[in-house]
C-alpha cells in the first residue's frame, strides 16, 4: 500500500506544469513583437528559466471519516490557505483502480524559504487557531507524507485541455542510474510528438527529489473520460503495436521497472490560481 502510495504523489505536480505553462505561453504573446516592429538587440546573456517544485502531501483518511474530512477540507482547509496568501491547490485520488480513501494534494513552492517560516494554518489563524485546526485534522487522518517535487516543463505540453483535468494515466517509471539522459531522449524524441499527434489533452512529466525515490520520473496524460482511456494507449493508435513494440525495445536497460494507474481531479477540495489582471 505504501509503495503504491508513494508512486501516486507526482500525478498531482501536473497541476503546477499546467498553471506555470499556461503563464509562460500568456508572458510569451505578450513579449512576442508585432509583425513590422523594429527588432532590437538581444541581451549578450539570459536568466535561466526558474525552476518550478511542488509540494505533494499524501493523506490516507479513516474510511469511516471520509466524508467528514472532505466537509473539514472545504470549510476550513480551503478558506485557510487562501487567507494565508496560498495561490492554488489541488487534490486528487485514486479512480476505480488503487487504494481506496487516500487524496493526494499539491501546493506551490515558490521558495523553500518559506519554511523557513510560519506555516499556513499560523499565518491565518495564530498560534491557538492553529493548534485547533491541527487537532481537528488529526481526527481523520491515518497517516500523511510530504515531498518535493520538480516539474519538467521541458518534457512536457499542453494540449486542447480548457480548464481542470478530468482524468490522468500516470506513468511511474524507476530509470537506471546514470541513464537519466537517454530515457529523457525517448520523451523528447519519441513519445511527446506521437502524444502531440494523437491530440491527447496534455502530457506532463515531473522528478521525485525530496522524500522518495531520486531516480523516479512521473508521467501523466491527461483524458477527458473514461471512455477515452479505454480507447488503449495513444502510443499504439499513432506507431500500430509493431511500432510500439520498436519503441519499448528502445526502453531496454534504461527503464528499470514501470507502474501505471488513473486517478480524477476532485474540484471541490481544491482552488485555481486567482485570474491574472491586466495592467492598463
Amino acid at each position: 500500500m505504501q509503495r503504491l502510495a508513494s508512486r501516486m504523489f507526482s500525478v498531482i505536480a501536473l497541476c503546477s506544469l499546467i498553471f506555470a505553462s499556461s503563464d509562460q505561453i500568456t508572458v510569451a504573446q505578450q513579449k512576442a513583437p508585432n509583425k513590422g516592429a523594429t527588432k532590437t538587440a538581444e541581451p549578450m546573456t539570459q536568466a535561466p528559466a526558474q525552476q518550478q517544485w511542488t509540494s505533494i502531501t499524501i493523506v490516507r483518511v479513516k474510511p469511516d471519516m471520509v466524508t467528514d474530512y472532505e466537509d473539514f477540507v472545504k470549510n476550513e482547509t480551503l478558506p485557510m490557505q487562501k487567507k494565508a496568501g496560498l495561490k492554488w491547490r489541488s487534490t486528487f485520488q485514486t479512480a476505480f483502480f488503487g487504494e481506496s480513501y487516500e487524496y493526494v494534494i499539491a501546493t506551490p513552492i515558490e521558495s523553500f524559504a518559506q519554511y523557513d517560516g510560519q506555516g499556513p494554518a499560523m499565518r491565518a489563524l495564530g498560534q491557538e487557531g492553529a493548534r485547533a485546526y491541527g487537532a481537528k485534522l488529526r481526527k481523520f487522518v491515518v497517516s500523511s507524507h510530504t515531498y518535493a517535487t520538480l516539474d519538467r516543463p521541458d518534457l512536457s505540453f499542453q494540449g486542447t485541455m480548457t480548464g481542470p483535468p478530468k482524468f490522468g494515466v500516470v506513468n511511474i517509471v524507476q530509470v537506471t542510474p546514470g541513464r537519466a539522459q537517454e530515457f529523457e531522449s525517448l520523451i523528447k524524441n519519441d513519445v511527446m510528438p506521437a502524444l502531440k499527434k494523437a491530440g491527447v489533452p496534455g502530457y506532463f512529466v515531473s522528478q521525485t527529489v525530496f522524500g522518495g525515490n531520486i531516480n523516479e520520473y512521473v508521467s501523466v496524460t491527461l483524458y477527458d473520460s473514461m471512455a477515452d482511456i479505454g480507447k488503449g494507449s495513444p502510443l499504439v493508435r499513432v506507431w500500430g503495436q509493431e511500432g510500439f513494440n520498436k519503441f519499448v525495445q528502445k526502453t531496454v536497460g534504461v527503464i528499470t521497472n514501470q507502474e501505471r494507474l488513473v486517478t480524477r481531479y476532485i474540484s471541490d477540495l481544491s482552488f485555481m490560481p486567482a485570474p491574472a489582471t491586466e495592467k492598463k
